[in-house]
């Protein structure tokens, strides 16, 4: 796994939308989620776990198969006023962002984790993501 295949897979699922959303603002909002500062992707579990939905986020660090979730789940987990403010960051509405954030989110952290566990790689392909996407926002 390598950045460009995560890339490659992130533009699969915003690709369509493209034309509605600044796909570099978007990308940033969903990297800042698994940022350092916001605990990284333990952290993200973490997030779930406190909220009774580990599992979910579990399966996408797990080499099997990822559970989906839902627009309530994230809400549940990060509330309404954050995931606004991503919305708004990324340009778009929160109902048009929820779909976007239900399908990248378990992609992105899935192809940040392909050994089935959080680790230095992951956090190396996390920081090699937020530096792509930083040059790319910079020429934009």
């Amino acid at each position: 796994m390598d950045m460009m295949e995560l890339l490659r897979g992130a533009q699969s699922i915003l690709g369509q939308h493209s034309g509605e959303v600044n796909v570099g603002n978007l990308a940033g909002s969903v990297m800042g989620m698994l940022s350092k500062d916001n605990g990284g992707i333990g952290g993200l579990v973490d997030q779930f776990q406190n909220k009774g939905l580990g599992d979910v986020a579990k399966s996408w660090i797990s080499t099997g198969n990822n559970l989906p979730v839902s627009a309530e789940q994230l809400t549940q987990v990060f509330g309404e006023q954050k995931l606004g403010a991503m919305a708004n960051e990324a340009g778009i509405d929160l109902a048009k962002f929820m779909p976007l954030l239900t399908a990248a989110l378990p992609m992105i952290v899935d192809k940040l984790t392909p050994d089935g566990e959080v680790n230095d790689k992951s956090n190396s392909m996390l920081e090699q993501g937020m530096g792509l996407l930083s040059m790319f926002m910079k020429r934009s």
